[in-house]
């Protein structure tokens, strides 16, 4: 008799950063990429925010660069536990994205109604 293995999955929230310079068809690209690099891990996008263009309160440098605005954006995503970790380490080897952050997200039901 085979047991099924139930598969626990979580809401994360994820805001990432991308450079300011950057045309409105890169951002687009980048923010298609993201999406794939979710559904490749076997995530869903529960909700997505752009906030828009910011100047950073300090500069951030990459790759030789310092970067002095960023595009925000933000999201909602479902993710099977065991996923996570790999869609973390390819967000930090990803060399558009400045900056991300990837948290388990406290009451998501309650955060999209209001």
């Amino acid at each position: 008799m085979k047991l099924a293995k139930e598969i626990i999955s979580k809401d994360y929230e994820l805001t990432y950063l991308i450079p300011g310079d950057l045309l409105d068809a890169d951002v687009s690209r980048l923010k298609k990429e993201i999406i794939d690099l979710v559904a490749k891990n076997q995530g869903t996008v529960v909700k997505e925010d752009e906030w828009g263009r910011k100047h950073m309160a300090y500069g951030i440098s990459q790759a030789g660069k310092t970067y002095e605005e960023a595009v925000y954006v933000h999201m909602i995503l479902n993710f099977p536990v065991l996923n996570v970790q790999k869609f973390d380490q390819n967000l930090t080897l990803h060399r558009e994205i400045i900056r991300h952050l990837l948290v388990i997200a406290d009451d998501v039901a309650e955060s999209i109604k209001d």
